[in-house]
């Protein structure tokens, strides 16, 4: 089985931390990296050659939000079907429909439980069609 190549961009250390436990726990072989903001993130991804299969974008940061990061996400060379997946506290309708209007795959409500996290991210991770949002309070 072929690794995927996962990116994370959040401001929250302790998002980043669970995200990666999570992450250890899906059956699949994963790269993973990180970025603490949008534009060290956009900086990173402009400089790769091998492109993350999935990129996970907080919307609540400091120096460029993830609505705000997002377009510039997707006029990057290579990035324009790549799925980006909202990875929010946020459940606000607003936010919902202005990150599906901005080009986002999916709306993901951050988990509160490792196994919730870990069985979302193995469902989208293995190329499951899902709804656009997937909010872990329904799982």
């Amino acid at each position: 089985m072929l690794e995927v190549n996962c990116f994370l961009i959040d401001d929250d250390l302790d998002d980043r931390e669970f995200f990666e436990i999570g992450l250890k726990k899906v059956p699949i072989p994963i790269k993973y990296t990180s970025a603490q903001n949008g534009l060290e993130a956009l900086d990173f991804l402009s400089s790769l050659n091998d492109k993350p299969q999935f990129i996970f974008l907080d919307l609540n940061m400091p120096i460029l939000s993830g609505k705000e990061c997002l377009p510039q996400i997707r006029q990057l060379a290579g990035y324009e079907k790549v799925p980006v997946i909202i990875y929010s506290t946020s459940s606000y309708k607003a936010d919902i429909e202005d990150c599906q209007r901005l080009g986002a795959t999916h709306f993901f409500t951050k988990a509160h439980s490792i196994k919730t996290l870990t069985d979302t991210l193995t469902q989208l991770l293995s190329g499951e069609k899902l709804p656009f949002v997937l909010n872990s309070t329904n799982q």
